[in-house]
């Protein structure tokens, strides 16, 4: 079977519920993001959640940057 379609393989395909199990979504300045807890007490940003493209195009928003836990607005 062919599948077209613009996502990838692991959105159609999803892994294991363990590799999901460090990740939540959380506020950081004001914008929501998904992202991964590392072990030293910091989190890297997996995606950001937001409908204004300017959020984009903040270097400090970046998927895969590093960010701190004192960021993180309960």
């Amino acid at each position: 079977m062919i599948l077209y379609t613009p996502l990838s393989q692991e959105d159609i395909y999803p892994t294991e519920q363990q590799h999901f199990e460090n990740n939540q979504t959380v506020n950081v300045q004001g914008k929501l993001m998904q992202v991964e807890n590392l072990n030293n007490g910091s989190c890297r940003i997996i995606q950001l959640l937001s409908t204004d493209p300017e959020d984009f195009l903040n270097q400090n928003f970046a998927p895969g940057s590093v960010i701190s836990t004192n960021e993180i607005i309960n």
